[in-house]
């Protein structure tokens, strides 16, 4: 792989763009029901308890990954990515904590974190994304990881902005949210610079981040589809 483009590819980011807005990821049935109120609050509630184990798992496989990259100035801005995952130092302000916040504002039983099974839907996400940080072709993996971040930005803004308008808190106690609307921008952007050069190099490697970006996007979107289909079911 080559060094992070100082430039943006812009055939990169035109492909991006398109995929973004062939998901339609803010219409998805998870975020409708948030929106139009036919998701209820015990449900959103139940369903969060459970993406908190993907929000706890991860860092991991993103440290994975950055270990198979050859260079250190390649290795920089995943690591970055992980310290901010852990508070930056200061793990009150991870973002595990912060999620824990979240929930216990909404009202949420914490004990249930660690009582309840983890549903196998976010168990097979979780495990998707260790598989192919150590496995695939670590460009797959940028790619994944860029688009789920670049994802959960735009996702991120709207639930933050559900939960308010619902009433279940005002905007001064929500927590986590806010946080990843603007951060998880600047991490995709990092990941994204990572596949500028590399994009226009060769076929190859084009080919490999189109498909990271395709699984990335497919595994994200079809986590929220998932915890929508088992919303109502207990542990």
């Amino acid at each position: 792989m080559g060094a992070p483009s100082v430039l943006r590819n812009l055939k990169l980011r035109h492909h991006i763009t398109g995929l973004k807005a062939e998901w339609n990821a803010l219409e998805s049935p998870y975020l409708r029901a948030l929106r139009d109120g036919s998701l209820a609050r015990e449900a959103f509630i139940e369903t969060q308890l459970q993406f908190f184990g993907a929000v706890s798992h991860f860092s991991r496989p993103m440290a994975l990954l950055a270990s198979r990259l050859p260079r250190p100035d390649q290795r920089l801005p995943l690591v970055e990515n992980v310290f901010d995952e852990h508070g930056r130092g200061d793990l009150g302000h991870g973002h595990e904590r912060t999620f824990l916040l979240l929930l216990e504002r909404l009202g949420a039983d914490l004990s249930r974190v660690r009582r309840s099974g983890t549903w196998p839907e976010v168990r097979a996400f979780n495990a998707a994304l260790t598989g192919l940080a150590a496995f695939d072709p670590p460009l797959t993996g940028l790619a994944v990881f860029g688009v789920i971040e670049d994802l959960f930005s735009a996702i991120s803004l709207e639930l933050g902005r559900g939960i308010v308008s619902r009433g279940w808190l005002v905007a001064s106690e929500v927590a986590h949210y806010p946080t990843h609307a603007t951060l998880d921008e600047e991490h995709a952007e990092g990941f994204y610079l990572q596949l500028d050069g590399p994009y226009g190099e060769d076929a190859r490697a084009a080919e490999e981040i189109e498909q990271g970006l395709a699984l990335g996007g497919h595994l994200f979107l079809h986590l929220y589809d998932d915890l929508y289909r088992g919303r109502g079911r207990r542990g």
